[in-house]
Order: C-alpha cells, then structure tokens, then sequence
C-alpha cells in the first residue's frame, strides 16, 4: 500500500503525466549581488556583479534553486524531526554514512549491484527523500528547471559600487590595507521569474508552492552579502494568471486548442496541492514512519 502511495507521490519520468509553468517577477527591496570573476579593467570593482554578454545584471537559475532548495530542506527537516521519521529531506551531518537518509552515493551503488535494470529507476526514487524527487540528486534528474532571470531594463539605469572594509579579528578594527569596493544592483530591480515542473504529483507542487510562497512573503533572500542587508526580494504572482497546468487528461485540447485560458492555475489548484502535501505527511505519520522509502 505504502508503495503505491509513494509511486502516486512521484510519478516517474517516462511518459508525460503534468507540466506546471510558472512566471511572475521578483522585485528587490533592497540591494543585491551576485558576484561575478574579477575583472580586469582599471576601472572595475574589485568584486563585480554577474551580468550577461550584452552587460545586463541576471539571476542564474543555479542560484535561484540553490537559495529555494536550502529553505525547503530546512523546513521539511524540521517537519521530518517531529513526525520522527526521515522521509523528506537530507541531514547534512550523516550524508556520509549508509544509515542517512535519502539516497547518498553508498546507496546507489548497493541499489546497482542487487536491483534488476528495470526496476532501477523506481528504486532510486523509492529511496530519494521528498526533496530530492522534486530538486534532483545524484541519481536522478531534477523535474524543477529555473530559467535564468535577466533584468527588466525599465526597473534599473547603473549598478552601484559600495565601500567594503576588512575587520582584523584580533583588535577588532580595520584591517591595514583590506579596504576594498564591491558592485550590488539597486533597490527596485525586477527580473521575470519563471520555473517548469515536469511530471509533479499533486504532493510535489504541494512542496514547490511551499517555496513559492515563501518567495511571496520575502523569507527568501537571494546573492551574497546578505548579512548587509542585501538580497531582500519578494515574488509578486498577479493570481497565477500567467501560470499553467497542463495534465495528462487535458494534453491533447492545450496542445492541439487555441484557447489562452486552458490550463490557467487558480487560487483553489493551489490550495489543492498544499492540503495533498498536508495528507501525504499526514499518511506517513500515521504509519510510524515507516515506508519503502
């Protein structure tokens, strides 16, 4: 039984079974960076922003799903340590031993070595925590792709260059010669956000929403130097007008149709996927934790 939950958890990637496109846009509140290699010019910063060949400033996906990936195994982990069970996300301090949860390198080459070739991919999922289902692992692919997010060009005009000094961790002080200046884009920048999640069972978006709505609030801080007080952001979704949800049972009339509106996410789609997420934790509490998983 707790098998065939689990496969309706995570459909696997061999055929099509849904597709949700997300865009919004992600505005600034504060400054941020996103550093790049140190340039060469006379001129330049010391530590310059990331910007794209034409020279306008980007969010890379990597960094996107890195910040996302963070916050979503902190709060599934700290969900995982009072249901008592560890199904659902990674601990970082035992990745190294066969008992960690999730699927750790000394797992997968067990799962090789006894696993028959076309069983081999359910057993890797079987076997992946929540997070590495839907963020990806060593083993498997990751069903959420991040598009990199370039600037909108109405939203800025120039970077700013900021003073940043050394502090001698002796005295307390200013380090003798480890002033430095470093690049950061300025409040108020905007850059279209959009994701795609390939073959998500209702509890995955459950989980993506999870992320997303943390976005919305602000609880996401995106760059480097945020203990400055850079990189504080917020999503703004405009009611998921512009997402969409394509499923298996309507493929056919979103691809073959014209109609603008199939598809369209609604408020209730979401709070759908968050209470499957909600039941799906509430199952495996109610089983002791215990799963094939």
């Amino acid at each position: 039984m707790i098998v065939e939950q689990n496969k309706e958890w995570s459909p696997d990637m061999s055929r099509f079974t849904g597709r949700f496109h997300y865009r919004g846009v992600l505005v600034f509140e504060s400054a941020h960076r996103i550093g790049a290699e140190r340039s060469l010019a006379v001129d330049a910063p010391d530590t310059p922003i990331l910007r794209t060949v034409d020279g306008r400033p980007y969010l890379p996906g990597s960094s996107i799903k890195g910040a996302w990936r963070a916050y979503s195994e902190a709060i599934m982990r700290t969900i995982q340590a009072q249901q008592g069970h560890e199904l659902f996300a990674n601990d970082p301090l035992v990745q190294g031993t066969t008992n960690a949860p999730g699927l750790t390198d000394e797992k997968i080459r067990q799962l090789k070595k006894t696993v028959d070739e076309t069983k081999i991919d359910d057993e890797l999922r079987m076997q992946s925590t929540w997070v590495e289902r839907v963020f990806g692992n060593g083993a498997l692919a990751s069903k959420l792709l991040i598009k990199d997010a370039i600037i909108d060009p109405a939203s800025w005009l120039r970077s700013e260059i900021r003073d940043g000094v050394g502090i001698d961790r002796d005295s307390g002080r200013a380090g003798h010669g480890l002033k430095y200046q470093f690049e950061v884009v300025p409040a108020g920048a905007k850059f279209p956000f959009e994701f795609i999640v390939e073959n998500p069972s209702e509890m995955e978006l459950g989980l993506v929403m999870l992320g997303v709505h943390a976005f919305e609030r602000g609880d996401i801080l995106l760059g480097g130097a945020k203990s400055r007080g850079l990189g504080w952001c917020r999503l703004e979704s405009n009611g998921y007008q512009d997402c969409r949800y394509v499923g298996d049972e309507n493929l056919l009339d979103y691809l073959l149709g014209d109609d603008a509106d199939m598809g369209v996410v609604s408020a209730e789609m979401v709070q759908n996927w968050l209470k499957a997420l909600k039941a799906a934790i509430d199952i495996v509490a109610e089983t002791g934790g215990k799963s094939d998983a």
